[in-house]
C-alpha cells in the first residue's frame, strides 16, 4: 500500500520575488521568448483566449440555468397534478350514514390535461418571444426598440398586438416586419469609369463573429463544442478585435 495518513500534500505556489528580473530570465536567445515582441504577442493571445473561455463558461452557466428552470417548472406542474388529484380524492370525514363521494376519473384526466396544456402553451409562448427578440437584435442590434417602434407606427400596430404576435404567431410577425427577408442593402452605384477597377477580386465572405458562432451552436452543437472550433474562435477574435464582440457577447 502506498497511501499515507497525510495523503498527497498540496504544492506550495511559487513565490514572486520582487527583486528578480523576470524579463531578463524569460526573454533572450535560447530562452522561452526570443524577444519582447514575441513575449507581448504571447500575452495578447493568452488574454484573448481567457476572454473567450470566460464567455463560453458564462454561456454554459446560462444554459444550465435554463435547464434548471425547465426542470423546476416540470416539478411545479407535477405538484399541480398531485393537488388536483387530492382535490377529488380527499374530503371531510363522512358520517356513518353518509355515502362516500364518487371519484370521476374522466374529470381528473380533464383537469390534468388542462394543466399540462396550460404549461406547454406558456412555455411555447416564452420560447417564441425570446426567438423574436433574438431575430430583432440580429437585424437591428441590441437597441432594436427604435427601429421596431418606427415600423409599428408605419403599420399602425399597437404594442399589445406586436407582443401577442411575438408570443403566439411569430412567423406572422416576421412577415409583417419583413424579418423573413434578407436585410436590404443600399443600392450600389457604379463608380465613374476613371475610378473602376480592372482587376478581379473574390466576393466578400461572412465574418466569423460571436453571432456567427451562436448560429453554429443552434445549427450544429456538436461542431460548436469541438475543441477545434474554440481554437478557430480565438483566432477570429484576435483578427477582428472588438468587431468580434457583436450580438449578445456582453450579456451575462
Amino acid at each position: 500500500m502506498n497511501e499515507t495518513l497525510l495523503g498527497d500534500q498540496p504544492q506550495e505556489p511559487d513565490q514572486i520575488d520582487p527583486n528578480k528580473n523576470y524579463l531578463e530570465e524569460l526573454v533572450g536567445e535560447g530562452k522561452k521568448f526570443k524577444d519582447q515582441e514575441t513575449l507581448a504577442r504571447s500575452k495578447f493571445e493568452s488574454d484573448s483566449y481567457i476572454k473567450i473561455l470566460e464567455r463560453r463558461l458564462d454561456e454554459r452557466a446560462n444554459d444550465y440555468k435554463t435547464l434548471k428552470a425547465d426542470y423546476d417548472s416540470r416539478a411545479s406542474l407535477q405538484e399541480l397534478i398531485e393537488q388536483a388529484k387530492q382535490q377529488f380524492t380527499s374530503s371531510e370525514t363522512p358520517n356513518a350514514n353518509e355515502e362516500k363521494p364518487v371519484i370521476d376519473s374522466k374529470q381528473i384526466e380533464s383537469l390534468v390535461s388542462s394543466k399540462i396544456l396550460e404549461h406547454e402553451t406558456s412555455r411555447k409562448q416564452t420560447e417564441n418571444y425570446n426567438q423574436v427578440v433574438s431575430k430583432l437584435k440580429e437585424r437591428y442590434g441590441n437597441n432594436y426598440q427604435t427601429a421596431l417602434k418606427q415600423q409599428m407606427d408605419a403599420l399602425d400596430l399597437t404594442e399589445n398586438e406586436i407582443n401577442d404576435m411575438a408570443r403566439n404567431r411569430p412567423k406572422v410577425l416576421y412577415r409583417t416586419l419583413g424579418l423573413d427577408q434578407p436585410a436590404q442593402r443600399e443600392d450600389f452605384q457604379s463608380p465613374l469609369r476613371s475610378d473602376q477597377r480592372s482587376d478581379s477580386f473574390a466576393p466578400r465572405v461572412q465574418k466569423r463573429t460571436w453571432s456567427y458562432y451562436q448560429e453554429m451552436k443552434k445549427r450544429d452543437p456538436k461542431i460548436y463544442n469541438d475543441p477545434k472550433t474554440n481554437i478557430q474562435m480565438q483566432k477570429d477574435y484576435i483578427e477582428l478585435g472588438s468587431e468580434f464582440e457583436d450580438g449578445d457577447f456582453h450579456r451575462i
